[in-house]
């Protein structure tokens, strides 16, 4: 059986490295990616390719089946750190990518938008066609990047974005910048969990989840298109840290858990009856599940949670080629 061939750019990353590890005997896939936080995929079956995705042609694309697009600047902190830099990356590289896709004929482009569109809301239960009312430069970077591919989608050319809630467990390239797996290395290097804004919503994904959403996208019916909410479950921040504290507290840690009123800008949750109508997709893991992987794949003793290659701002910080 030929094997799809699927181009992902940005594809060294986070969720890319999980992707690629879990369905490289699956897929003939080819990523694109500067590979600054190293290269964690295991298989040499993925064909890499350094750079990024400005250096590409037309021609670069021709004959594979899909195109994912899984780069750009990852979270508000980044975003706000170079708010000019987020745009490109997180609106007009996106774009042009999904703009060659569609010149190379390729009719399947799936990306990673985000929740954060939706901005500030009133513990609402958000659906694709609620309004989006971001206020901040990731948000409204994210809105732009979807609007930019919406424009191209025609009988030939389908997209498939994802609006993402916040991500989290294991992956051979780890992140601790996000709220399960940040929650998760404080109580364990400071044996206490703080909570800022404890009344605040949010939608949680487990990246085995996520991964496999892509998987049923890469499967759809190639008429399949549009934005959809990509979440396993919402919990207020106040309900998440309780429930990590419990957790660890079940495993033996003495963990401490401080909660306090800290104004924040998002707040939101979101149905998912979409995705699980048309893409079929049910979230299989909460995120007491997305600790356990984590647990099950560090030697607490050893860990280093301090290496600055867990958090993406810091080492964005140290490359003088992110300043315009």
């Amino acid at each position: 059986m030929v094997k799809k061939k699927i181009f992902i750019a940005g594809g060294a990353g986070y969720i890319g490295t999980r992707f690629c590890n879990t369905f490289c005997d699956d897929y003939d896939i080819t990523i694109l990616d500067y590979f600054w936080f190293g290269d964690n995929i295991e298989s040499d079956k993925v064909t890499r390719i350094t750079g990024g995705v400005s250096d590409l042609k037309v021609d670069d694309l021709k004959g594979y089946d899909a195109v994912m697009f899984l780069g750009g600047l990852s979270n508000d902190p980044m975003a706000e750190f170079n708010p000019n830099l987020n745009f490109v990356e997180n609106s007009a590289v996106p774009t042009y990518l999904a703009y060659l896709t569609k010149t190379a004929g390729i009719k399947k482009f799936i990306g990673a938008s985000s929740c954060s569109v939706y901005g500030f809301t009133k513990n609402k239960t958000l659906v694709e066609k609620s309004d989006v009312k971001p206020t901040y430069p990731y948000g409204i970077s994210k809105l732009q990047f979807e609007k930019g591919i919406s424009i191209l989608e025609d009988r030939d050319f389908k997209p498939i974005l994802f609006r993402k809630g916040t991500v989290g467990g294991w992956s051979e390239r780890m992140r601790y910048d996000l709220v399960v797996n940040t929650m998760l290395m404080t109580a364990l290097t400071k044996k206490k969990i703080t909570i800022n804004s404890p009344k605040l919503w949010r939608p949680l994904i487990d990246i085995r989840d996520v991964i496999e959403a892509y998987r049923l996208a890469l499967e759809s019916h190639e008429d399949i298109s549009g934005v959809f909410n990509l979440s396993g479950v919402n919990l207020t921040i106040g309900t998440l840290g309780k429930l990590i504290h419990k957790k660890l507290k079940q495993k033996g840690f003495d963990i401490d858990l401080e909660i306090l009123d800290v104004i924040d800008f998002r707040n939101y949750k979101v149905n998912i009856d979409k995705i699980q109508d048309e893409l079929q997709f049910e979230p299989k893991y909460l995120p007491k599940d997305s600790l356990d992987e984590i647990l099950n794949n560090i030697d607490i003793n050893t860990y280093d949670f301090s290496d600055k290659k867990y958090y993406n701002i810091q080492v964005f910080k140290e490359l003088n080629i992110w300043e315009f």
